[in-house]
């Protein structure tokens, strides 16, 4: 089931080759760690572009967005892994 929340978070990223990668994030109190960016995508918005990274730990699904005009980073949406 996937859970939309557009929460700011805290991201921990590496910079390479001229482009940014998610290693960790803060979730609900846990830091969650990256195992795989599953993929990108750009969204704009009127003159906001957002960068989006599916990611997962493994187990869940995470949408983290990043806006680079602000430096900021928003988690929009979560897909837990069933029980």
């Amino acid at each position: 089931m996937v859970v939309f929340l557009n929460e700011s978070i805290r991201v921990g990223v590496v910079f390479k080759d001229g482009r940014v990668f998610p290693c960790w994030f803060d979730y609900r109190g846990r830091k969650i760690t990256v195992r795989e960016v599953a993929y990108t995508w750009r969204q704009k918005a009127g003159n906001i572009m957002r960068l989006h990274f599916a990611v997962t730990d493994g187990a869940n699904v995470y949408d983290l967005a990043f806006q680079p005009e602000q430096l900021t980073w928003r988690l929009e949406a979560v897909e837990e892994a069933g029980p």
